[in-house]
């Protein structure tokens, strides 16, 4: 008996605690595998979702609220040819239509009748995009380091992953993901992994995104992430365009 209670008390120290002694990597590697390994049990090759905006401008000392609808496609995530597509349209506080189909972008103001088309640059120091992230949920950790600055307990039932770029980004000092707690179980079910993504620039501004209502593996067209130019519309350069991100 003192041999079994033995054995027993050796595999309590041993065995991790469900769910609760997954590393920072480790969280990371499963938010990833979600998007960059189609066979994967619950792998997410689209979804859309409504997101919720709250941004921080840290020299005005103000926050400005945003809300809108969005729509992701992840093609080919774990070879050389990944792509991701992008729909991200905000309907507060001024419409904005952002579009990518993995190539190219778009990003049309309506109201001032100017699009701005570019190329994507993948490089976290180059891009010009500040939500390259979302573009790469699939391989974050070749661009970030991650930390663990919070895990489930009583008040959350969340992980807090803090993520610093290993290149200086122009965009991003820290990127923060809040991530459900039964992504460390074993059998996981079939959910959006990324609840909210907040990011912090070098001025202090924090930009935090919240996705609600989602819906999974719907396979959207590739037509929906191709904008449509209008009759007369104003192609300017991204350096002049300034967007409604805060």
């Amino acid at each position: 008996m003192r041999s079994f209670l033995l054995f027993i008390m050796l595999t309590l120290l041993c065995t991790p605690a469900f769910g609760g002694e997954l590393s920072a990597d480790q969280l990371l590697h499963r938010l990833q595998q979600r998007f960059a390994d189609p066979h994967h049990p619950q792998a997410i090759h689209d979804f859309s979702a409504d997101f919720y905006q709250k941004a921080y401008i840290a020299s005005l000392g103000r926050t400005r609220t945003g809300r809108g609808t969005i729509t992701m496609r992840f093609d080919n995530q774990d070879q050389a040819t990944a792509k991701t597509l992008l729909r991200w349209i905000y309907e507060v506080p001024s419409n904005q239509q952002i579009y990518s189909n993995g190539t190219t972008l778009w990003v049309y103001l309506p109201e001032n009748n100017q699009v701005m088309i570019s190329q994507l640059d993948d490089s976290l120091d180059q891009s010009n995009d500040p939500m390259l992230f979302l573009r790469n949920l699939g391989r974050l950790e070749q661009f970030f380091s991650a930390e663990l600055i919070g895990s489930p307990d009583e008040q959350s039932a969340t992980y807090r992953l803090e993520l610093t770029p290993k290149k200086p980004s122009a965009y991003i000092q820290t990127l923060i993901l809040t991530l459900p707690n039964w992504i460390a179980d074993a059998e996981p079910p079939q959910a959006l992994p990324l609840q909210r993504a907040a990011i912090v620039d070098q001025t202090g501004n924090q930009t935090e995104i919240e996705f609600r209502h989602v819906a999974l593996n719907q396979a959207p067209e590739t037509e929906q992430f191709v904008f449509e130019l209008p009759e007369k519309v104003e192609i300017i350069k991204a350096s002049d365009l300034k967007l409604n991100l805060k």
